[in-house]
């Protein structure tokens, strides 16, 4: 599932949770608010839970 998300969203999932980089420091890094990382987190984390369910 993660070889199939967006560039973006794997560089923010890396960011995230291989640097662990806190949200203030990952929305240095592509140029957007700390709140709007927080909302591309959340759907990313909601895009691969749901795919976790469904490949059940």
């Amino acid at each position: 599932m993660i070889a199939e998300l967006a560039e973006r969203d794997c560089e923010i999932n890396h960011w995230r949770f291989g640097e662990e980089l806190t949200k203030a420091q990952l929305g240095e890094r592509p140029g957007v608010s700390q709140m709007h990382v927080s909302r591309l987190i959340s759907r990313l984390l909601t895009r691969l839970r749901e795919g976790m369910v469904n490949a059940h």
